[in-house]
């Protein structure tokens, strides 16, 4: 091999392994900013069937003591007393469809909530909702998080990205 072959060698393996990751990083956005929108989706269905039911509706987060992995579940009420995290266990508040597993469907995500007492984001039929937030992020902090907020008395919800330095951009 001539000095010239190396060097092209070199520089294409270079580019390569650049590419490779930088593609790895737009990987774990990407699943980052899905797991955060397939919550934002069952967010919005749990808050139309609140006001279309007469029923508390909701979203729980079911981590199972053994595995460590989280569970998204839609949830409604099943006894009109609103949503509680033992009657969802019990099964008088009802598990609705086929939830999301954070861990198998979107891996290398991880999920931390503020603000919502026994992992429930709940709406009301009277159009309120619990207040809080749910943070999606990865193992590289200088990928931020994907913040889905949940404004209670307004019952909106809002993805946003959230920068290592703090400030917040809609996605």
């Amino acid at each position: 091999m001539t000095l010239a072959e190396v060097l092209v060698t070199i520089g294409i393996s270079s580019i390569v392994t650049m590419g490779g990751t930088g593609l790895a990083l737009h990987t774990r956005k990407t699943r980052m900013e899905a797991a955060a929108m397939h919550l934002f989706g069952m967010m919005n269905r749990s808050r139309s069937t609140a006001m279309t039911t007469a029923r508390y509706a909701g979203v729980f987060m079911e981590k199972d003591r053994t595995t460590g992995e989280t569970t998204f579940w839609r949830v409604v009420d099943g006894n009109s007393n609103g949503l509680r995290r033992r009657e969802i266990e019990a099964g008088i508040d009802h598990k609705l469809g086929k939830g999301f597993t954070l861990e198998k469907d979107y891996p290398r995500v991880r999920v931390r909530r503020t603000g919502l007492a026994g992992g429930i984001l709940s709406f009301s039929p009277a159009f309120k909702s619990s207040t809080g937030s749910v943070y999606f992020y990865t193992d590289e902090p200088a990928e931020g998080k994907i913040r889905v907020k949940l404004y209670g008395l307004s019952t909106l919800t809002r993805p946003v990205r959230v920068f290592p330095d703090g400030s917040e951009k809609p996605l």
